[in-house]
Formats: C-alpha cells, structure tokens, sequence
C-alpha cells in the first residue's frame, strides 16, 4: 500500500539535546547513548511516525487538489489545440492515478474499459446503419430507374412517387422459403377492377410500373405510351388521354412532390410569377 511506500521515505536520525547530532570522533555509532538527565535518548513512538505520515501525506493531498484544479480549469479554456488539450488530460489522468489506491486504480481501469468497448460498439453500429441505408436506398432507387426505364417522361419522379411505399423484403421461393436475397417491394396505391374501390397491392417495380401505365386515370401524365398520336405526338408536350393524377391514390409525399415539380398532372395550373 502507499502507507508503507510513504514510511519507507522516512529517515530518523537520534541526536541528543544540546548536540550537533554528528557523530563524535571515535564513536562508530554503535555506543548506547547516557541515560538519565539532559543526556536522555529521544525516541520516537509508533504514533509519532503515524502522525508524521499523516502530516506529510494532508500536505501532499492538498498540493493535488490543487495541480488537479488548475489543470481542471486549464481543460476548460476553449481555445486550446487538440494537442494541447490532449497532453493536459493525460498530465490530469497521471495525477489521478497516482493518487489511488490498487483497488481503486483496478476498478478505475475496468470502468474506462467499459466506457472503451461501449463507446466503439456504438460507432461500429452508427456505421453500418449508416452503410445498411446506404444500400437500401441505393438498391432501391436504382430497381425503380430501371423500371421506368425510357417510357417515363421524367423517371426520377417515378421513383420519387414510389419510394416512400417500396422497402426491401427477403425474396421466398415457390415454398415459401426464404432464399436469402433482398429485393424491393411496393405497396402500391391500386384499384380493385371489380369494385372501383381504392385498395393496396404488393408489387415489384417492374410490376408496380406496368399496373401503373393500365391506370391512366391515375397515372396517364407520366408515360409517353400513354400519349395520343396527334398534335405533340412523341414530346412531353403531347395530348395525354387524361392529363391528370388522382390525387387520392397518392400519399401526402407524393402529392407535395408532384405539386410542386408537375402540377399540372393534378389538373393545377402553374402560378404566374410578377
């Protein structure tokens, strides 16, 4: 322990009262000193030494709370550098160290290990969700450009439309099985053939497109097959045989998105500007 280290440091010398305290010639040190009267030998007894002990080490605690302060104060100036602030907290680490005892440095060493591996777990998990929906956005965005392939008049609007109701489900085999791919799936904004009713239906993108270019209604102002043939035949500007999208098929996303890239698809005309 530190208490044993601290009396180690001690070194008492016996002097007599009215003496130097060196040794006199010819005396090696050795010979009992006299006894009785001012010639008495001093000793020093068991609470003595602790009491010296104590006395140096209150001394030595109120000098550290003091450097531990300052440095303190020091780490909390902001305009110091990274290098500085980095070598003041370890002078302030070192000096908090060496004022514990082994099991109090033990159980210091174990809470910042703890504080280490939780700290790295939670980086390693920010970064692949991170990369995870990276991926996801990725892979679905570039399934519904493919799907609407050159037949959109402006494909990047299919995928804004679709993305908000797509995400990637594990792909199962005829068994039901999952076979361990991901692929994307829409819940798509539908129309129940039989009833006219509004309904939803799960589709891939290929197929949630085609479903889409068999609702002109809905959907007629998004692709060019969807054009008569006539005046504007073959441009963006042509007749559409609607012109418009039902606005009820579309989630609140979709509608801001194309209110505000094509209103005219939701029968809106384009404000003037003076």
């Amino acid at each position: 322990m530190k208490f044993i280290d601290l009396a180690s440091q001690f070194r008492f010398h016996l002097c007599f009262e009215g003496e130097s305290g060196e040794t006199p010639p010819g005396d090696d040190g050795n010979q009992l000193p006299p006894s009785g009267g001012d010639g008495e030998a001093k000793f020093f007894t068991q609470a003595d030494v602790n009491k010296f002990l104590a006395d140096d080490r209150r001394k030595h605690e109120a000098r550290y709370k003091q450097v531990e302060q300052t440095l303190q104060t020091q780490l909390k100036n902001a305009q110091l550098g990274a290098n500085e602030r980095e070598k003041l907290q370890k002078d302030l680490e070192e000096l908090q160290a060496s004022f514990r005892t082994k099991e109090q440095q033990a159980e210091y060493e174990k809470k910042q290990a703890a504080q280490k591996y939780e700290r790295e777990l939670n980086e390693t998990e920010a970064r692949a969700e991170r990369w995870e929906t990276m991926f996801r956005k990725e892979k679905i965005d570039r399934s519904l450009l493919d799907a609407a392939g050159s037949d959109a008049f402006n494909p990047t609007l299919i995928v804004d439309l679709l993305r908000p109701v797509t995400e990637l489900r594990e792909e199962t085999d005829t068994n039901g099985n999952p076979t361990g791919h991901l692929i994307p799936m829409i819940s798509f904004n539908d129309i129940d053939e039989k009833t006219g009713e509004p309904i939803k239906t799960l589709r891939t993108p290929t197929d949630a497109v085609k479903r889409m270019k068999e609702l002109p209604s809905l959907y007629g102002g998004l692709f060019k097959s969807n054009v008569v043939s006539g005046v504007g035949a073959g441009s963006a500007e042509g007749t559409v045989r609607t012109g418009k999208i039902d606005p009820t098929t579309l989630s609140p996303e979709q509608y801001r998105k194309l209110r505000q890239e094509d209103p005219a698809k939701l029968g809106l005309g384009t404000r003037k500007r003076y």
